[in-house]
């Protein structure tokens, strides 16, 4: 089947029927790696912005049932994606959790990948640095604050090296993805 359409992704969304919260972020988050891949692709490096933005819409479809249930978040969505024949999003949803940056078979491999994690360390309701989101979830998570903050310079250090592939400055990434984030979404 290959990598849905936009507004089939956001229908998949809807029949998860998830907390308003989840979907603003996945939203936003959407909107953020669709712009990192784009930025890539205009360097000349081979990424698809379509399945980026798509991955990145589907990437917490798992939130609650891994929250309430004890599944590895980003496992079982992934799972959920190849289930329904759309495999190539698996990857970047797989990855994305943040302590996936501490596990050598779990972390981001490929832009895709790359693009989804580094949205999701800077979208939380609204646009934030690298270091606001860690500082969120390790009030929220406290149990893996340890690692959460281990992870804090790998993630750092992902989002250097997109910039770097993308041929911007930091400071140019940073206004690329926050006009992404305030651009308006479904």
């Amino acid at each position: 089947m290959g990598v849905p359409t936009l507004a089939d992704a956001e229908l998949l969304l809807a029949s998860f029927e998830l907390p308003d919260g989840i979907v603003t972020h996945a939203r936003g988050v959407s909107r953020v790696a669709a712009e990192a891949a784009r930025l890539l692709e205009a360097a000349g490096i081979a990424v698809d912005p379509h399945l980026v933005e798509v991955a990145a819409l589907l990437h917490d479809v798992d939130k609650v049932e891994t929250r309430d249930h004890g599944a590895e978040h980003g496992l079982m969505a992934a799972r959920w994606m190849a289930e329904r024949g759309f495999a190539e999003l698996s990857e970047p949803i797989a990855s994305h959790p943040i302590l996936c940056l501490l596990d050598p078979s779990r972390a981001p491999r490929g832009w895709a990948s790359v693009a989804v994690a580094v949205a999701d360390r800077r979208v939380a309701q609204e646009f934030v640095s690298i270091d606001e989101r860690i500082d969120d979830l390790e009030r929220r998570y406290p149990d893996v604050r340890t690692d959460l903050e281990a992870a804090r310079a790998p993630a750092h250090a992902m989002q250097d090296e997109l910039a770097a592939a993308a041929g911007v400055s930091e400071d140019e990434l940073e206004t690329g993805l926050v006009a992404a984030w305030k651009a308006v979404g479904p």
